[in-house]
């Protein structure tokens, strides 16, 4: 049977319908679209396609990732998704059954539709590219620079409103944003974020007007379908805002079921017009120069005029924890970032962003379990947002030692957001510890396309592992060279890294090198073998070196210091499990190392990392 199955028909099985053709998956007794990620539709399009074949899981990987190296916990994230979706295992019914060891079978009767029934008006149903929209930043065409915050703030609340609607796909802030200023054309735009529509527009504002333009653009065409343009009073902005969301649905057609539209929103998210201004002020300006003390003022004065006012104090909790992420500001932002989200949370206790913060001020104390579950919680409650997959694969997943679970997720984010530099860099890093070299590679290479500095940490970090994975010693350390900090500069650093990395392919140069990172290491005054990224630097040169008693003085030193003020850089604790440093991990000392993070208490609940088993309190090697 599954070789007369056409790689572009229509399906039915149970109580579902697969149009492959159109990548769209529905509920046979309403067409209810069935939201599937696009490797989910690709392996649900494989297994419909051999009904009751056992399917070995190479063959499986294979057919949905052809010519990419991926792990095996990345399809079964997906069946697993697959499984959710279809209602598996409820009332009995059985969809995807595992057979251990061997792969996966597709259990229930599949019948081919040769010929598509006639489908309904226009008005009653959609293709499946009309129930998906990104909206991109409105362009602001006043005359007053200082009102150019208008066009980000517009569309920033309009993706808060369609992203309510029942069955419509809508990418978040920061995947659609990485387009601004970007000549592409609309339908390279809508490819890459997986939509079928475009929102785009202008404001312009004089004295108490505004005037907004809207547009809605079919990505196959790239053809115009919908244009409207609204005169309004500043005050009346939320009325405007929730005539133009209801205006979109209309004009996408979208099939609610009863027909009427919800209400999006319970209320404007603030009546103080002031308030608002300010908020999205402080919104244009985190866009255009990142978090910064500017943006901590405006929402402050923004609160200060509506103090239940849940967004601000939610962006003004993102924005604190970012001084702290990004090593602006000491963990005293880490407080205040804790205080602002537990406001928002307060008065809203669904605000993603405040759960976001939250998860990263339990993971910088150690907190493995409530970190996790508050991040998962803020990817529950907003699944597009791809920050919030990069941070739980970050400051969790990596941490603790599943790199493959932490790649999976960044490739989830990656998926959301392709054009976000920080997204490709958290997949290309990932993929570096999991050993994935060449992903690694293209992926750097990517980055640097997009806009992320070459000589720069990250990349210059990344670009250094490749080199030595290649064997390209003295390249490898040329670009660590690049980023070395001025105080070893000083100290003849220069010389020492080109050092170090020749001894990996020269061993006898590593009694020298050893002298040299010992000499360095007594030197009170270099205070930025202290600091990450020269801390975790230090410890892999060490194993590397075969010289773990000094890796572990550094491993030491992470560890009083996290004991002394109860913070740790949790971001810089995923290579910890690369595979070049299992020598440090399987040395005896690893095990009261993970006990002091915190690491064990997370294994036994959650489990241990991949390729290890929990004995007691110890990691066992498989």
């Amino acid at each position: 049977m599954a070789e007369g199955l056409r790689a572009d028909g229509v399906y039915e099985f149970a109580g579902f319908r697969l149009q492959a053709a159109q990548r769209r998956l529905t509920a046979r007794s309403d067409g209810r679209p069935i939201e599937l990620s696009p490797k989910a539709l690709d392996t649900l399009h494989f297994l419909v396609r051999h009904p009751g074949e056992l399917l070995d899981k190479s063959t499986l990987i294979a057919a949905v990732w052809p010519n990419v190296v991926v792990e095996e916990n990345n399809l079964n994230q997906v069946v697993s998704a697959l499984r959710r979706a279809l209602g598996d295992g409820s009332g009995g019914q059985r969809f995807i059954v595992t057979v251990p060891g061997r792969g996966y079978q597709f259990v229930v009767p599949v019948r081919e539709i040769r010929e598509e029934a006639p489908t309904a008006p226009a008005a009653q149903t959609t293709t499946p590219t009309r129930k998906s929209i990104a909206v991109l930043p409105f362009a602001s065409l006043s005359s007053d620079p200082e009102k150019d915050y208008f066009g980000d703030g517009i569309a920033e609340e309009l993706i808060h409103l369609l992203a309510r609607v029942p069955g419509l796909k809508v990418p978040a802030r920061t995947s659609s944003f990485a387009y601004k200023g970007r000549n592409i054309d609309v339908r390279q735009i809508a490819r890459e974020l997986g939509v079928g529509m475009l929102l785009e527009g202008s404001v312009r504002s004089a004295g108490d007007r505004i005037r907004v333009t809207a547009q809605l653009i079919e990505a196959d065409s790239g053809f115009h379908v919908w244009s409207q343009t609204y005169d309004r009073r500043f005050a009346d902005v939320f009325q405007l805002q929730d005539e133009l969301s209801a205006a979109i649905v209309q004009a996408l057609k979208i099939n609610l079921g009863d027909g009427e539209l919800p209400p999006l929103r319970h209320g404007p998210p603030t009546r103080d017009l002031e308030a608002y201004r300010l908020f999205l002020r402080a919104i244009a300006l985190r866009n255009g120069v990142g978090p910064s003390e500017g943006v901590i003022a405006l929402l402050k004065e923004c609160i200060a005029r509506d103090p239940a006012f849940v967004a601000a104090l939610a962006e003004l909790a993102v924005t604190h924890n970012m001084h702290f992420t990004l090593g602006l500001q000491g963990p005293e932002s880490l407080l205040k970032a804790q205080q602002a989200a537990e406001r928002a949370l307060s008065l809203d206790p669904d605000s993603a962003e405040a759960h976001a913060v939250i998860g990263v001020q339990h993971a910088s104390r150690g907190s493995w379990i409530l970190a996790e579950t508050a991040l998962r919680r803020a990817m529950d409650l907003n699944p597009a947002e791809y920050l919030t997959h990069t941070t739980y694969a970050l400051w969790v997943l990596g941490p603790v030692g599943k790199l493959r679970q932490a790649l999976a997720e960044a490739r989830t984010g990656h998926e959301l957001a392709p054009a976000t530099t920080g997204s490709v860099i958290n997949v290309a890093g990932f993929s570096n510890l999991c050993g994935l070299h060449e992903d690694c590679a293209r992926l750097t290479q990517v980055a640097i396309d997009l806009g992320a500095p070459a000589n720069e940490l990250p990349v210059a970090l990344f670009r250094s592992e490749i080199g030595r994975r290649r064997g390209q010693y003295p390249e490898a350390a040329e670009h660590l060279v690049a980023v070395l900090p001025q105080d070893l500069r000083a100290r003849d650093g220069e010389a020492l890294v080109r050092l170090v990395y020749a001894a990996l392919g020269q061993p006898r140069d590593a009694p020298r090198a050893l002298a040299g990172l010992r000499a360095l290491r007594a030197a009170k005054e270099l205070t930025s073998l202290e600091r990450w990224p020269m801390i975790l630097m230090t410890l892999c040169w060490f194993t590397w070196l075969s010289a773990l008693d000094d890796a572990y003085d550094v491993a030491q030193r992470i560890v009083r210091e996290f004991k002394r003020t109860g913070i740790i850089s949790v971001v810089n604790l995923g290579p910890l499990w690369m595979p070049e440093l299992l020598a440090f991990r399987r040395d005896a000392r690893f095990h009261s190392f993970a006990r002091d993070l915190g690491f064990i208490d997370y294994w036994h609940e959650r489990g241990p990392p991949e390729g290890y088993e929990l004995k007691g309190e110890h990691l066992i090697l498989l």
